[in-house]
């Protein structure tokens, strides 16, 4: 149970009544510091769990609590984190962290210094029945000085006297400047102290719009929504933290560039054509250090795929796609220093929030966005539908990639326009066209690896990276990869069906209805 007082509360006050009204029989005092941590999109917080580090004395603790339940911890050597999960040793911490930060960094979300009062409630026996914890704490806010931030009281209570607990219980809760709340309560309070709140990134893509807006007035909101993600990520990418800054970038550009096309009779042509090429741009300069990324994430599966005395054969290979990423994001770090780069962002921002005209000469400007939506929506399905039905066994690779390349167009466009329709529904109809996205994906996914191994091979061996051995494990490999792709190429049809049936060919038809002739005629 824990208690949250003001940054004002006065502590000595606080603690002569207790001693005063309760057989507090010993207090001792303590300094410290606690940094909190959470990943850049607030994995932990989202889940219920706060992660901070507490160093007291010579002691330095890794301590995991959820919210309503248990705490775990971990003595460290130091005062530095671990910086993914998986560099934490094996145990419960690593255990609970991995599945949920996934490939993201911990960050400090808040440093804290503290005063903390432990009292223990002793028995005429001399025995504990119960334990307490008052903390004072101050943010140490740089140059500012210390911040004030909200204290809290913790009850430890002790297995078997659950009466002492009850009745402390009663007692802080009659204390009107406290109020109960849990450790990811003291966390939102103590980052509102600084300004700040959790949850203020996420990748996932929500906008809410009004269906009677104007068609260029909706597609500026979302394309600013796009614009603020590519510049809330920009700093984690370059300093290179992990490697979701980039994706969550490039994401953000690929719906850009969606937007911009699904959008053109929304803006005048010339803006859009312009905007377009410098997107499809930024899009190949991004790439490399992505596709690179993309191997050194997937290397233990890699490992793991072949046969045990070929495993550490891959050595090499590890080596040359660290050496090649770190390049690739020099080069990366280059493009985005450039006059190209820093003109598009400063051209983009001034485009997108310049006045709109009252009378523009765009021929879907003014149309209502939900209007626009369902036809945007609806043509592309129907492509989909089309597409898809014409492959067979017989179809060439790129009747499949370019069908991906259309089911990634629905995507973004069930996105955006997500808040004007029922919500369920919509996920629902996402659900459904991610599991034949991930079918698509993995079919040319790993024939894109297949001929990336085959490249790599080539440059090991001009560089002088590469012996026998592990030009044979990358074979292995593409050799895997090739059966991987079979059975996704033989998933098709199958996973195609699950999509096109009559049950979800419904779902989309009434949601997405076409309007009357008459609602129509300006579209």
């Amino acid at each position: 149970m824990e208690f949250i007082f003001p940054a004002s509360f006065s502590i000595d006050a606080f603690l002569q009544r207790l001693t005063r009204a309760w057989p507090f029989q010993e207090k001792t005092e303590t300094t410290g510091r606690r940094t909190c941590f959470d990943s850049f999109d607030w994995r932990l917080y989202a889940r219920g769990y706060t992660l901070g580090i507490d160093s007291s004395g010579r002691e330095t603790w890794l301590i995991l609590r959820q919210e309503g339940g248990t705490e775990t911890r971990r003595r460290l050597p130091g005062p530095t984190p671990p910086r993914f999960a998986w560099d934490l040793p094996e145990g419960d911490l690593r255990t609970i962290l991995s599945p949920i930060l996934e490939l993201r960094a911990l960050l400090p979300v808040v440093e804290i210094q503290y005063r903390r009062w432990h009292l223990k409630w002793l028995n005429k026996d001399r025995k504990t029945v119960l334990r307490l914890e008052v903390e004072q704490n101050l943010a140490v806010a740089g140059d500012d000085g210390p911040h004030p931030l909200p204290g809290r009281v913790r009850i430890l209570p002790v297995k078997g006297y659950r009466k002492a607990e009850k009745r402390i219980g009663r007692f802080l809760g009659n204390e009107p400047e406290l109020s109960p709340a849990g450790e990811r309560e003291w966390l939102t309070r103590a980052l509102a102290a600084l300004g700040r709140r959790p949850l203020d990134y996420s990748s996932k893509f929500s906008l809410r719009l009004k269906p009677g807006m104007r068609s260029d007035l909706a597609a500026r909101s979302i394309l600013r929504h796009l614009l603020a993600t590519m510049k809330t990520n920009e700093p984690g990418l370059r300093a290179d933290i992990d490697s979701e800054f980039l994706h969550d970038f490039r994401v953000a550009v690929r719906r850009t560039r969606t937007a911009l096309s699904q959008f053109k009779k929304a803006f005048p042509a010339p803006a859009g054509e312009r905007f377009g090429v410098e997107f499809a741009w930024l899009g190949r300069v991004t790439g490399e250090a992505r596709d690179l990324d993309v191997f050194l994430l997937n290397f233990e599966h890699y490992k793991a795929s072949l046969p045990p005395a070929m495993r550490n054969d891959l050595a090499p290979f590890h080596g040359f796609l660290q050496k090649h990423r770190k390049q690739a994001h020099e080069r990366l770090l280059h493009a985005l220093d450039s006059d190209r780069y820093r003109n598009l962002m400063a051209d983009w921002d001034a485009f997108l929030n310049q006045p709109l005209p009252d009378h523009p000469d765009a021929s879907h400007a003014l149309l209502p966005i939900e209007r626009l939506a369902r036809r945007r929506i609806r043509r592309v399905y129907r492509g989909i539908l089309r597409k898809g039905r014409a492959i067979t066994p017989e179809s060439p690779a790129e009747a499949l990639h370019d069908l991906r390349k259309q089911c990634k167009k629905l995507r973004y466009l069930l996105e955006f326009f997500q808040s004007l329709f029922p919500q369920e529904q919509i996920k629902g109809l996402i659900r459904i066209l991610k599991r034949l996205q991930d079918n698509l994906g993995e079919f040319q996914d790993t024939e894109v690896q297949q001929r990336r191994l085959r490249e790599f091979s080539r440059e090991m061996i001009r560089e002088g990276d590469a012996g026998a051995d592990t030009l044979l494990a990358m074979g292995v490999l593409i050799q895997n990869l090739e059966h991987r792709r079979n059975q996704a190429r033989k998933a098709f049809a199958r996973c195609f069906a699950r999509f096109d049936n009559r049950k979800h060919r419904k779902r989309f038809k009434t949601l997405f209805a076409k309007p009357r002739p008459e609602e129509e005629e300006n579209t």
